[in-house]
């Protein structure tokens, strides 16, 4: 597949993120990704985007047969990884998220404290390092090394 800006299909992408094309479809249609000009990196977003409309949290009430938009905590999420990907995200870079927010960490000392921030609250992992490790283009790299 190349990897050049425009050249990943919203069907591509979502094999890639392992989600159903209607995932990416939806993530497009609710301004996650440009459908018009997608890059690889788009590949990481689907993923998280389909982790997190899959997300309920204790007492929320949400309709699963019909879409309410992105809910505040997702679009932070969101954005916050959309931040950190276009750096070289460190293999144990990883999504803290919670009903406020989400919180980005690397390494123990970081992870200890969003552990002990969420103790008593419930969360997500999302292992973007992972994920960003797993793009087609960063597995040529780590495959040839």
């Amino acid at each position: 597949m190349r990897t050049t800006p425009g050249s990943w299909s919203l069907r591509a992408l979502a094999a890639e993120a392992k989600v159903l094309p209607k995932v990416a479809r939806d993530a497009a249609e609710e301004g996650v990704i440009d459908s018009h000009h997608t890059v690889e990196t788009d590949i990481v977003l689907v993923r998280l985007y389909g982790a997190l409309k899959r997300l309920v949290w204790p007492e929320e009430r949400r309709p699963a047969n019909r879409d309410q938009g992105l809910r505040v905590w997702e679009s932070i999420t969101i954005e916050t990884a959309r931040a950190a990907l276009p750096d070289d995200l460190a293999s144990d870079a990883g999504l803290f998220v919670h009903q406020a927010g989400c919180t980005l960490a690397t390494g123990p000392g970081e992870y200890c404290a969003a552990l002990f921030k969420l103790a008593d609250e419930p969360f997500y992992y999302a292992p973007l390092g992972k994920w960003f490790d797993e793009l087609p283009s960063r597995r040529v790299t780590s495959e040839a090394a």
